[in-house]
């Protein structure tokens, strides 16, 4: 399928570990694309603060500048019945709207270039409609202590928010790294 955007490759995904694995390969891709570095950079400075030595803005603050820049200028737009799009975050910022998985690969990629780690949360209250979101290491970038859940498709939403437990009765999470997706089942 082609657009003025180019060429939308269809996948055909079952299982949410195969969905997980598109996704990680979603993230690695943007990562690797110098847009979203570029992208990165300009939403953490967007306030003209520039962070010029080592260490300038806290984990925590550029994490909720990416939150908050996604919750407000990316759109919560759901793909057609039966077809699940996984497009790069450029595509997703150039469209200005996706789901949520569309939201978590963008997410992943631009606080992955920052060299965060990143990975995924995937619930559901009757293991046939799921939901996914970002979650993101804090407390030092590349072994963190802490996850953040990050889910900008939620009116409710702030850095820290998680669906209620109610929608949490199967989860996955999984850990993105050089296009993998480790994932584990938690119940």
């Amino acid at each position: 399928m082609s657009s003025t955007y180019g060429k939308t490759k269809m996948h055909h995904v079952g299982s949410i570990p195969d969905r997980l694995q598109l996704i990680a390969q979603q993230v690695d891709k943007s990562i690797q694309d110098p847009w979203t570095k570029e992208k990165a950079v300009a939403i953490i400075t967007m306030d003209g603060t520039i962070p010029w030595t080592h260490g300038g803005f806290s984990e925590a603050e550029e994490i909720g500048r990416v939150f908050w820049y996604t919750k407000n200028n990316i759109g919560y737009v759901g793909d057609p019945s039966g077809i699940d799009y996984y497009p790069q975050a450029r595509r997703t910022e150039q469209l200005g709207g996706e789901d949520c998985d569309g939201h978590t690969i963008y997410l992943s990629s631009i606080l992955g270039s920052l060299g965060y780690t990143t990975g995924a949360k995937v619930v559901s209250a009757d293991g046939n409609s799921w939901h996914i979101y970002n979650l993101t290491g804090l407390s030092t970038k590349h072994n963190p202590s802490e996850v953040i859940p990050l889910d900008t498709t939620q009116k409710p939403s702030v850095p820290g928010w998680e669906p209620p437990v109610y929608y949490q009765k199967h989860v996955y999470v999984a850990t993105f790294d050089k296009g993998k997706a480790w994932w584990k089942k938690l119940k």
